[in-house]
């Protein structure tokens, strides 16, 4: 962990404290848990190792991470390791369903009306938005995975350094003259709801489900080949009761099935900026687990 240098460092990094988001609560067959209960905490501020593309290798709370930082930031948030002994372990079963919610509030500015009796049954939200809207400043499809710990570890000892199964994918609707709606962005008004089953056929154990929105990178050479996709990555630790047979299907391994050259962390600038889908896009993160099948997970439209 890093102390700032000067007044004025922290001045800068402090203005930019609310500018992002992380995933912080989730809700259990519609039941709102509390806000990191089951989701490993982040340290802050945090210094990542030094990298290209990172403007600020200095980071507070909602900041993002990108895939050059340490890879235990990018499987499940800055420090996360030093928090999951103190998170506690979701008990559900095959098939249950899961909701998330994001705050852009700094920890020590945490209030129960961000979290508790929000419009709508939502998991957060603003006070001081005229709607209590707790929005996203950044477009990107949202994704869930998940990660077995090894047979005899305690998910609270597993770092993810395991495979990684996308269950989950909220990307984009197409706009009558073709450009993009991002559902969870949705401008910065209020986002989509983020809820998905466990697959009814994940075997039992336990895991981590990591919840994340990638902002990707721009990428249209000669002028655009340095914007780094953002990551936005926490991890819930769970334990899944399931009848099914094992194992789950292959997966990808992160940080490196999130590099830069993988399909979906990067696009051309038209989509970059919303106003059309690139030829063959697929959203980050590898295939897309149905329960029955692998799939590529490729916008439906």
């Amino acid at each position: 962990m890093a102390k700032m240098s000067t007044i004025l460092k922290f001045t800068f990094v402090a203005s930019l404290a609310q500018a992002h988001f992380t995933f912080v609560r989730l809700a259990h067959n519609g039941e709102w848990q509390a806000p990191t209960q089951f989701i490993r905490n982040k340290t802050e501020p945090f210094e990542e190792r030094s990298t290209p593309n990172t403007n600020n290798n200095e980071r507070l709370y909602n900041f993002p991470t990108f895939v050059s930082d340490y890879p235990e930031s990018v499987r499940c948030g800055r420090d996360n390791m030093a928090h999951a002994a103190n998170t506690e372990v979701l008990r559900v079963k095959a098939g249950d369903t899961i909701e998330v919610a994001q705050t852009r509030i700094s920890p020590s500015d945490w209030a129960d009306n961000q979290w508790y009796d929000c419009p709508n049954g939502r998991g957060s939200c603003d006070p001081n938005d005229p709607d209590w809207t707790m929005d996203f400043n950044h477009p990107g499809p949202l994704l869930a995975h998940l990660s077995k710990a090894p047979d005899g570890t305690d998910v609270r000892d597993y770092d993810g350094s395991g495979e990684w199964v996308k269950i989950y994918s909220l990307g984009f609707d197409m706009n009558e003259d073709g450009s993009i709606h991002w559902l969870a962005y949705n401008y910065e008004k209020l986002p989509a709801r983020f809820i998905f089953d466990i697959p009814e056929q994940t075997p039992a154990g336990e895991y981590l489900l990591r919840l994340d929105l990638i902002w990707p990178g721009l990428w249209e050479p000669p002028i655009y080949v340095s914007d780094a996709p953002q990551i936005y990555a926490s991890c819930a630790q769970i334990l899944v009761e399931s009848n099914a047979p094992g194992p789950l299907p292959e997966g990808i391994e992160i940080p490196a099935g999130l590099n830069t050259l993988t399909p979906g962390m990067r696009t051309s600038l038209s989509m970059y900026r919303g106003e059309s889908m690139d030829d063959g896009y697929t959203y980050p993160g590898g295939l897309l687990w149905t329960g029955e099948e692998l799939v590529e997970d490729k916008p439906i439209l």
